[in-house]
């Protein structure tokens, strides 16, 4: 029998993300419209540099404070930006059936601090053998090196197939040789894994 691998992207799969919940609460602790908040974040580097591991959770949270105009305790900060995630049941609770059949690995573009938060929050991260996480790889998808890394962790032979939400990040993996699949609700999952035997 062919080994088989499954490979899940973190948010907007396993965990839905309300990011706008904590630029919220930045900005009742006196920062900047919510809006404008979330704008600051996306486009500047200090969350890119976070992810991919090149700052640390309290220089992140100096600079991102300090850029957002913010004084909050450390500790504060941290609770606010990890108050984002909701685990998404439906497709959690399939991954007992698809470890009956298949090695689970995780693939995310994350930091430390939201890693920490989804394992102390939801139980599912004890089901998955490996972890590729961007802040420890050093690259942030859509770069070659973490899909490379996802790879290097699979059975040679096997068949392997990835999940992600971002249609940008899916078409990456393909160009990388890891066929992967774009993740838009849990029936499509289902058929996607029913194709490739999995389920």
């Amino acid at each position: 029998m062919v080994r088989q691998t499954v490979i899940f992207d973190l948010g907007g799969v396993l965990v839905s993300v309300d990011f706008m919940r904590a630029c919220e609460r930045l900005q009742a602790a006196g920062g900047d419209a919510a809006a404008r908040i979330r704008g600051t974040i996306l486009d500047g580097r200090e969350k890119s540099d976070f992810d991919s591991g090149r700052l640390n959770p309290r220089e992140f949270a100096q600079r991102l404070c300090a850029m957002l105009h913010i004084d909050l305790p450390y500790a504060e900060f941290a609770e606010i930006w990890c108050d984002i995630f909701a685990e998404q049941r439906e497709v959690t609770a399939l991954l007992d059936e698809i470890g009956k059949r298949a090695d689970l690995i995780l693939l995310s573009n994350t930091d430390p601090l939201h890693l920490d938060r989804v394992r102390r929050q939801f139980g599912f991260l004890d089901k998955f053998g490996q972890l590729v996480l961007s802040y420890e790889v050093g690259h942030t998808k859509p770069a070659r090196e973490i899909y490379q890394r996802a790879l290097g962790l699979c059975v040679p032979g096997s068949r392997v197939v990835f999940f992600d939400d971002v249609a940008e990040f899916v078409a990456a993996a393909r160009a990388c040789g890891l066929p992967a699949e774009q993740f838009v609700g849990v029936e499509k999952l289902r058929r996607d894994l029913t194709r490739f035997g999995v389920m």
